[in-house]
């Protein structure tokens, strides 16, 4: 998070404080992006010791597709549920050793 705010948000927030503009979800996002492909992206990693994006394409050659379609069950909820619940009367004698 830190690396975020110090490479991206804060030289974001100085760039366009002298237009008189502010960082919203529409300039943030369309910034962002260029951020992460030109610097986030190819900067090598402290944690993982490899760029971000030479891993994801490692990473994207193991990922398993989604299935084609959802799946329907015959199972519906609220057809013939059985309530576990008792009054706590039935208790009372298992509580007093009875």
């Amino acid at each position: 998070m830190q690396y975020t705010r110090n490479s991206f948000y804060i030289p974001l927030m100085t760039r366009l404080r002298p237009m008189g503009s502010t960082v919203d979800v529409e300039t943030a996002n369309r910034h962002g992006l260029r951020w992460l492909h030109d610097v986030a992206n190819q900067r090598k990693h402290e944690t993982i010791q490899a760029r971000p994006c030479d891993r994801w394409l490692e990473e994207q050659q193991s990922m398993l597709a989604l299935p084609p379609e959802k799946k329907e069950y015959d199972v519906h909820p609220g057809e013939n549920l059985v309530s576990f619940d008792n009054p706590v009367t039935l208790f009372v004698p298992l509580i007093m050793g009875c």
